[in-house]
């Protein structure tokens, strides 16, 4: 008889309980691989405009450069961010002058920007720019030396060049 009286209390409390919401995955924030960054530097890079002249969609490229190219490099909440030739002079490389963002390569003419700059992207397993800002990651900042090897995703007459980077590299800044 006990035996039956407990079984009718449990019965009447899990049908009374309120039920449990169904349970969702965690989201998880994405983040930049930190094995994307490689302490050793790519070998046979290239400048930023012989890439440019020379490489086909698809191609895999070894490439020197500056972060840089505007105001912001980086784009913001997404892995992307602009690089500049080694042989453009950004503003702190002038003397006198006083550029707030060296980086933005302001004194150099469109023609010379179009020829010597280039997107860097950082892709997850769709194939698209990985949703979390780029800048601070691998120690990337605006002026730091980088040589980028990956994949050409976009490139067009009109100036567009896209890299996806498998690594990248970034030189340890000098010491002053």
């Amino acid at each position: 008889m006990l035996a039956s009286i407990l079984t009718a209390v449990l019965s009447c409390t899990l049908f009374l309980a309120p039920p449990t919401a169904p349970t969702e995955p965690p989201t998880v924030a994405p983040v930049i691989a930190p094995s994307l960054f490689v302490t050793e530097k790519p070998a046979d890079a290239k400048p930023v405009a012989a890439s440019k002249k020379s490489a086909k969609k698809g191609d895999t490229v070894v490439i020197e450069a500056k972060v840089g190219g505007r105001s912001d490099p980086f784009v913001k909440n997404r892995a992307m961010f602009m690089v500049a030739d080694r042989s453009l002079k950004s503003c702190d490389q002038i003397p006198g002058d006083t550029c707030a963002k060296p980086w933005d390569y302001c004194c150099e003419p469109s023609e010379s920007k179009k020829a010597n700059m280039m997107t860097v992207q950082i892709v997850g397993a769709d194939g698209k720019p990985i949703k979390v800002g780029a800048q601070g990651a691998g120690h990337l900042e605006p002026l730091a030396l980088v040589v980028i090897e990956g994949t050409v995703a976009e490139v067009d007459d009109k100036g567009t060049f896209i890299v996806n980077a498998t690594k990248i590299f970034v030189e340890p800044a000098a010491k002053k």
